[in-house]
């Protein structure tokens, strides 16, 4: 008998409805379209594991050399940068993608010039092409956070920070990332 297992419903709970209903038909479940998300995740919760998850959030390469597949990884990479910088740039801040300073790479940072009555808007953002973000992804976000905000003579408060993924976040980076008010995990797919 399947058992329930806490960390696989919160991986779940990160995708959207469609995701969640390809993965019930890769494991062969019968589950109708017409179904709530949280009914889905409940079923799913019980069928399917943790790497099951994470690896069906995996672009799965068709090239068969270890140095084509790290490219095709490095160019997905790149277009979850460009399109996270187009987002903000929709926005209306002045964006720099791959910016290298001393000690830290800074994939998008963004600043929106203020008016007479406000001030200017920054946001600092980390982009993952992976399956899963874990907690060591994490401390590293927050770490070129607090450099960029240090090199910009900014509080930290005074900056957005955005982690963006293609995959799913670890429970753990969910929690510690709600100990931050400006800062937010976001998912793209189509990658």
């Amino acid at each position: 008998m399947p058992r329930r297992s806490p960390t696989v419903k919160k991986f779940l709970q990160q995708l959207n409805k469609k995701e969640l209903l390809d993965l019930a038909k890769k494991k062969k479940l019968s589950v109708p379209d017409k179904w709530q998300k949280s009914k889905i995740v409940d079923t799913l919760s019980v069928y399917v594991s943790s790497s099951e998850v994470t690896s069906a959030m995996s672009k799965k390469s068709k090239t068969k050399t270890t140095e084509a597949r790290g490219y095709e990884a490095q160019l997905r990479g790149i277009k979850l940068e460009k399109k996270v910088a187009d987002i903000f740039r929709k926005k209306g801040f002045k964006v720099k993608v791959n910016v290298r300073s001393k000690g830290a790479e800074f994939d998008v940072i963004g600043k929106k010039e203020g008016g007479w009555f406000s001030n200017d808007e920054w946001v600092f953002v980390e982009c993952k092409n992976k399956p899963k973000v874990v907690p060591a992804d994490f401390k590293k976000f927050l770490g070129n956070f607090r450099i960029f905000c240090k090199k910009r003579k900014l509080e930290e408060e005074e900056v957005e920070g955005y982690f963006y993924t293609t995959g799913v976040y670890d429970p753990i980076v969910v929690t510690q990332a709600r100990q931050f008010s400006n800062i937010k995990l976001k998912r793209l797919r189509g990658i």
